[in-house]
Formats: C-alpha cells, sequence, structure tokens
C-alpha cells in the first residue's frame, strides 16, 4: 500500500534568482505594471521561502540609452523580491534587465519596449536659415516631444508658425498650420516677405 504521507521542502539556501512577473511594454516615465517580482531559488529551482536577501535590478540591454529610476535594490519577503516603482526614460525596443544579489546567480529578463510619453514641449529639428532672401521660400521642422526628450510619436495635432522676433515688420506667408506627422511637422514653404535682422520663429500647438 502507500506510504505515510511527507512533506518536501526547498533547501535552506538560495543558490540563484529567477524572473516570476517579467518586465512589460511600458511608457517612458511610468513605473512598470504589474511590478516586476523575482525568486531566490534554491539550486533544484525551488522558492526558498526563508530568502530575505536584498536584490538589485539594472538595466541589462539598453536599447534607448535610459536611465533606470525608482527603488532598484529591495529585500526579498518570503523570497520574492518585488520591483514596483521602477521605470526608464527613453523610448527603446527590446530592452532587457537584469538581477543580481550578493553569492547568487542572477537573471536576466525577457525583452519588453518602452513608448513615448505625451507631447509636452515643441522643438525646432530643422531650424530656420541663418539667412534667407526677402520673399524667398524656406523649410522648418518641429518635433513634438514629451518630458524625457523622446519624440512624442503619438502626436499629431496641428502646429502653427509664427514671427516671434519680428525686427523688419514681416509677413509671415506659407501652408500654416501645419499637421503632426508621428509627432513631426514639416513647414516646407514659408516665407517673410520684409528686410531685417534678429528675425525668429514660434511654433505653438494646443
Amino acid at each position: 500500500g502507500p506510504s505515510a504521507s511527507f512533506t518536501v521542502t526547498a533547501a535552506a539556501t538560495a543558490t540563484q534568482l529567477a524572473f516570476v512577473q517579467q518586465p512589460t511594454n511600458a511608457t517612458a516615465g511610468v513605473a512598470i505594471s504589474p511590478g516586476i517580482t523575482v525568486a531566490l531559488k534554491d539550486a533544484a529551482g525551488n522558492t526558498v521561502t526563508s530568502a530575505v536577501d536584498s536584490v538589485t535590478l539594472a538595466i541589462a540591454f539598453n536599447a534607448g540609452g535610459a536611465v533606470l529610476s525608482g527603488t532598484v535594490s529591495v529585500a526579498a519577503v518570503a523570497g520574492i523580491a518585488t520591483f514596483s516603482t521602477v521605470s526608464l526614460n527613453k523610448v527603446g525596443t527590446a530592452y532587457t534587465l537584469g538581477v543580481t544579489a550578493a553569492g547568487l546567480t542572477g537573471a536576466t529578463s525577457s525583452t519588453f519596449n518602452i513608448t513615448p510619453a505625451t507631447a509636452s514641449v515643441l522643438v525646432f529639428t530643422t531650424q530656420p536659415p541663418a539667412s534667407a532672401v526677402a520673399g524667398a521660400l524656406f523649410p522648418v521642422v518641429v518635433t513634438a516631444r514629451d518630458a524625457f526628450g523622446n519624440t512624442a510619436t503619438g502626436f499629431a495635432g496641428a502646429v502653427t508658425m509664427a514671427i516671434g522676433t519680428n525686427p523688419g515688420g514681416g509677413v509671415l506667408s506659407g501652408t500654416n498650420p501645419a499637421t503632426a506627422f508621428a509627432g513631426v511637422a514639416t513647414f516646407s514653404n514659408l516665407s517673410i516677405n520684409l528686410v531685417g535682422v534678429g528675425y525668429t520663429l514660434a511654433a505653438s500647438a494646443a
């Protein structure tokens, strides 16, 4: 007949780390959700529930040159380290994270992507020429960026161009406003009709 029932427990000492909840795709500057969890395991792959080691998270493959923010070193609770506040600030594809703990074999996560946050600022990515002939056409490109300097590819609003500093009393002509495509608004045929030194342009969007 069968034997008496008995219990098998994990080894008393953890030897390795393993991701349980892998990082998921996230928005720049926003905490990765759900929180990333890492298990401290014995040599056979069982979670060591008595383990309270400090575990540190870092970027392994830095696809976009990001900085990892939030609490990146935590003590395990019942053999699980949870990282619930970490975020990356730069857009990129196929980031990975790595975890380390003293005396344990580390682990590397699966890949994930970071997408841009909401547009918050407009920048001139193609400036007007240093000098232009009165009435001659010139191009200007304006890019919407999020608070972290990423191109806000989700922005598709109208961008309006105006003269900022107007030393010659000129009038700005051309197709205006321009609709942004993937965060980029292109003005291909602007011109100013009167001579002046020190003109500037100003871009705005709702």
